[in-house]
């Protein structure tokens, strides 16, 4: 179920469905705080069906999620991790509302499926990095629990309640059961991090029993 193995069509498609659903439903009820631009309402209209992939209102993402991912952060996959455990997600951010509405679908994980489920952040150690961040010490923290623990920041060192994270909680309070499957959601990105959305430096993991630290990843690309 890797991306770079579905047909152009195929992609395509599946992009629409998930920019069409960026456009025509409403915000989970934890972003109904921010509202929408009126063209965010009100200008999607058909356009939105027929030239989806010209609307320079959106940006898409891509993400191929993979056990090798894993290796690279550093996270060991537990050495009974299915060979051919694997993932994608495909999101439509939208450029003036900052929702990024996203589909991750996985395949071939380990017995129980998906425990938890994150957006992380790359950080650096740079001084000019979110407060999320560790000064002087590469990390990559949790900035959006889509389903899972921990529901709300605070709860583990890795999500610590900031003062942009303090009042948000996790998309979905449990993640679909079986070891192949599909996670549909909205995240309302906030500021400090929407330049390393942008920047390719937001990462998705998935989260087993077996392999609690992450059992496959992968970056947030933006499709050219």
């Amino acid at each position: 179920m890797k991306l770079n193995s579905l047909p152009i069509a195929v992609f395509s498609i599946m992009a629409m469905l998930v920019l069409a659903y960026s456009t025509f439903t409403t915000a989970d009820s934890h972003n109904k705080k921010e509202k929408d631009t009126p063209t965010a309402k009100h200008g999607a209209g058909e356009k939105a069906w027929s030239d989806a992939g010209d609307d320079k209102r959106f940006t898409i993402f891509k993400a191929d999620l993979t056990t090798a991912n894993e290796n690279m952060l550093g996270k060991k996959v537990n050495p009974q991790t299915p060979k051919d455990a694997n993932g994608f997600l495909i999101g439509a951010y939208n450029n003036q509302t900052h929702m990024l509405s996203f589909m991750v679908g996985y395949s071939g994980l380990s017995q129980g499926g998906v425990a938890m489920s994150h957006f992380h952040l790359q950080c650096s150690g740079d001084s000019k990095e979110p407060p999320i961040c560790k000064p002087g010490k590469a990390s990559g923290p949790i900035i959006q629990t889509i389903c899972g623990m921990p529901t709300q920041p605070g709860m583990v060192p890795d999500w610590p309640a900031t003062k942009t994270d303090k009042d948000k909680h996790g998309l979905k309070k449990k993640c679909s059961e079986g070891n192949s499957g599909f996670i549909m959601g909205k995240w309302l990105v906030e500021e400090p991090y929407r330049k390393g959305l942008m920047d390719n430096k937001v990462f998705i993991n998935l989260h087993t029993k077996l392999d609690p630290k992450g059992e496959v990843s992968g970056l947030l690309v933006k499709d050219k």
